[in-house]
């Protein structure tokens, strides 16, 4: 009994040793990705810069706002599907427009939010610019029309007159002016910007020279 024992013992012993042997390790297979909506990226011509120059200060005025011009610059916004996208243009020098001068300057009934400003100096500011759009480049299609939003989408009306920019409202492309916008994979478009400078008296020390301070951000917004 005690030989049978220790030899029954034995074989339970190699048989767990076994069976030990040939244990199952496991390794799991994990699914990973992310679905995600389409996405537009906007450019600005010239690094973003719209340079006017040296302008002398005795060609400004003690009585008159001051023209300083026009240039150009080009925005191009590129999405990787058609999406239907505004952009959202913010004064990052609110509060340094001179009030009435791009509407003293090119008659239009430019409004304080069609007007950007152009930093101020000593606590005096230099001037105000306004920004109008020119016919776009819009595809797929052949869309010209012009839409604006003050209520972040919800309706939309026509941009005004001379398809200026305003500060803070939705700008986007439609088929016709104040349209609901269309979905667009690509979109190029000109934009004259114009320069008003403020008068003699109310600037800082011409002595020296004062800088153009004028700095706004272009948001994408997904419609």
């Amino acid at each position: 009994m005690k030989i049978v024992s220790k030899n029954t013992l034995l074989a339970c012993m190699l048989a767990a040793a076994s069976c030990g042997a040939f244990a199952v390790e496991s390794v799991d297979l994990k699914i990973t990705g992310t679905i995600v909506p389409p996405s537009c990226t906007p450019t600005l011509s010239g690094g973003g810069t719209v340079d006017f120059g040296r302008i002398p200060a005795a060609s400004l005025s003690a009585t008159a706002f001051k023209n300083a011009g026009t240039k150009t610059t080009t925005l191009n916004l590129t999405c990787d599907a058609p999406t239907r996208v505004a952009l959202q243009i913010i004064d990052d020098r609110s509060g340094t427009t001179v009030p009435g001068l791009m509407s003293t300057i090119n008659g239009y009934l430019t409004t304080d939010p069609a007007q950007f400003g152009l930093g101020s100096v000593s606590g005096k500011n230099i001037g105000s610019y306004t920004m109008f759009l020119q016919t776009p480049n819009v595809m797929p299609g052949s869309y010209t029309g012009f839409s604006r939003s003050a209520n972040n989408g919800a309706s939309w009306v026509s941009l005004g007159q001379n398809f200026r920019m305003t500060a803070g409202n939705l700008l986007s492309w439609s088929n016709t002016n104040g349209g609901t916008p269309v979905a667009i994979t690509s979109v190029t478009q000109r934009i004259d910007v114009q320069v008003g400078l403020n008068k003699t008296g109310n600037l800082p020390d011409l002595k020296q020279e004062v800088p153009l301070d004028g700095m706004a951000t272009f948001s994408v917004v997904y419609l």
